[in-house]
């Protein structure tokens, strides 16, 4: 419901769980696909309290759920490349911004994603884009 008054189109997936059913609080129920920037991506998250977090993109899991409130950014990289982390608090430290939050996903493929909670968004992506696969950045 959320997601369609946002404007997003919502299609039902056969592990959907309808809105008029409440999942445990724990559950890993409400598997979305959604598309990023034209890219596919399948993510599975629900709601702790009243804050949705994120448990799962494209098969790799986040081991404590990631909340998605706030400016957020979200990014791919390779697991062994610890540079975009590095690079993302320079270009945070110069905008006068804060690191709310991290969390980090499994690795699948080689590579991870990473959900990070921020003061604010940032204005210019450029530097960090070289140091990841994709990069996304939200206001929720």
């Amino acid at each position: 419901l959320l997601a369609q008054e946002a404007g997003l189109k919502v299609r039902g997936h056969p592990g959907f769980v309808p809105h008029d059913v409440v999942p445990e609080p724990d559950s890993s129920t409400g598997l979305v696909q959604v598309s990023l920037q034209g890219t596919p991506h399948q993510v599975m998250g629900t709601v702790q309290g009243s804050t949705p977090v994120l448990r799962q993109i494209s098969g790799a899991t986040f081991k404590q759920p990631a909340p998605l409130s706030g400016p957020v950014l979200i990014y791919r990289t390779k697991a062994s490349d610890t540079s975009a982390l590095a690079t993302l608090t320079g270009l945070l430290s110069k905008a006068g911004g804060q690191l709310l939050s991290y969390h980090s996903s499994s690795t699948v493929a080689g590579e991870q994603w990473s959900v990070l909670g921020l003061s604010a968004p940032l204005s210019n992506l450029s530097e960090l884009k070289p140091h990841v696969t994709e990069v996304f950045q939200l206001h929720l």
